[in-house]
């Protein structure tokens, strides 16, 4: 059982293609459009030209019928290898009808700095404008210690302020950040 576990870890860092039979990148993409159009739960939000990369944008609504519960942010990243099976997402809440709470923000090792957490929380802040949200709120963890200063200006950079606790009181909540429309 260990040695599953460490194959894991050796292969989490990794970045995982589909294969597809062809290098046409326009093709893939018009596929991919297709497969998140028959979904009723998937909502194509943007189609971003990035770095020699097509990012799908869409939105998952984990239930139809809750129009304010969990939703997630999902990225489709295709490239000229294929479709990256790597989950990158953001995961957020409406806590309240005008409050939306991100819940995890998941692009790992060898996705990050690639520029996909600004699509996906800039994509959160045009939600959050386009339905006159009043603020968006959230929490970084002490298990993100080895990069709170990366953190501190990712969030800052797309105008969150970041405020840093002064106690491990919290088990696991090092700061709050929260964003603030103000256009309302």
């Amino acid at each position: 059982m260990f040695d599953f576990i460490s194959r894991i870890d050796k292969y989490r860092n990794k970045r995982y293609f589909s294969k597809v039979n062809t290098q046409d990148m326009n093709s893939i993409l018009k596929n991919e459009l297709a497969k998140i159009a028959a979904n009723p739960e998937k909502l194509v939000l943007d189609v971003v030209y990035k770095n020699e990369e097509i990012l799908v944008v869409y939105r998952n609504n984990l239930d139809l019928e809750d129009k304010y519960g969990i939703f997630l942010i999902e990225l489709k990243v295709i490239t000229s290898q294929g479709v990256l099976k790597d989950r990158v997402r953001l995961a957020a809440e409406y806590t309240k009808r005008e409050v939306i709470e991100i819940l995890e923000i998941q692009v790992f090792e060898d996705n990050q700095h690639r520029g996909y957490g600004s699509v996906l929380l800039t994509t959160l802040i045009d939600i959050a404008l386009e339905n006159s949200i009043k603020e968006i709120s959230g929490w970084i963890s002490y298990a993100d210690e080895d990069h709170f200063d990366k953190l501190d200006y990712f969030y800052k950079k797309h105008g969150f302020a970041v405020f840093w606790l002064d106690n491990k009181r919290h088990v696991h909540k090092a700061a709050d950040i929260i964003w603030t429309n103000d256009r309302n």
